[in-house]
């Protein structure tokens, strides 16, 4: 797709509109049932042996099979609705339908917080309100209340998630723009972007992307090639040489069906 190409069904008849830049247009949101996912990770660890996913809380992430409420608690007293620290936290991520849902809720230190809505993936979380440090004091912790696996971990000071993970929502195609790779040491690391169709019985995970990076990173622009349906699984995984830090992030242009 053209930059400065808008499809006619999309098109919100601004005069002023088709003067921009496609991708700018659908950021300012003056494109009718387009969108951008930019998807950015670190895993502080990245071991030798097994790939992991590039996510704060290190190892492999676990998808759930059902929806889950979640709980949400900090190993710092001072993350609390009245504290110096993080007052709320926002949960983005897909319920049992896998249709876009969120939820705001009120820190409580040390003591666990569970929500009122059930999420199937958590893909996003972020400090929306901080005391007077300016953001959580503590490590936030995530997990499914049911299976108590970790849906997402905020490392102190960061404010938000860090994990190159992502599901296409219900009702929607996504097409991969651009993915990086970095290593912390000048050694070698192993990345790859995997996915998995849900709607599929015991799907695998196929490999889409794969680098080598030796130190410093590594930018691929995949210009819209990679189509990704709905309710699929996105996941950046690494390995590496030697123990090392990496990070990743990846770009898609999410389209609404219909458009």
């Amino acid at each position: 797709m053209s930059i400065n190409y808008y499809p006619p069904n999309a098109f919100d008849g601004s005069n002023s509109v088709q003067s921009l830049p496609f991708y700018l247009a659908v950021q300012q949101g003056k494109v009718a049932g387009y969108s951008m996912v930019n998807k950015f990770g670190y895993n502080s660890s990245i071991g030798s042996g097994a790939f992991e996913t590039i996510w704060e809380t290190g190892g492999q992430l676990v998808f759930q099979t059902t929806a889950q409420t979640v709980d949400v608690v900090s190993d710092d007293v001072n993350d609390d609705v009245a504290g110096t620290g993080a007052r709320t936290l926002t949960i983005q991520g897909l319920d049992s339908s896998f249709d876009l849902v969120e939820e705001t809720v009120d820190m409580d230190g040390t003591t666990t917080v569970t929500t009122t809505q059930t999420f199937l993936r958590v893909f996003r979380m972020s400090v929306e309100t901080a005391g007077t440090s300016g953001n959580n004091e503590g490590d936030i912790t995530v997990t499914y209340s049911s299976t108590t696996d970790t849906a997402a971990t905020i490392t102190a000071g960061n404010g938000q998630t860090l994990m190159t993970v992502y599901t296409i929502p219900n009702g929607y195609t996504g097409y991969l723009l651009s993915l990086n790779i970095s290593s912390g040491k000048d050694q070698e690391l192993q990345a790859k972007l995997i996915t998995r169709d849900t709607t599929v019985t015991n799907a695998a995970f196929k490999t889409k992307q794969f680098l080598d990076v030796r130190g410093g990173q590594t930018t691929i622009n995949l210009n819209a090639v990679t189509v990704i349906t709905e309710k699929t699984d996105i996941q950046v995984d690494a390995k590496a040489s030697s123990t090392s830090s990496a990070s990743a992030s990846f770009d898609l242009l999410l389209v609404q069906d219909g458009y």
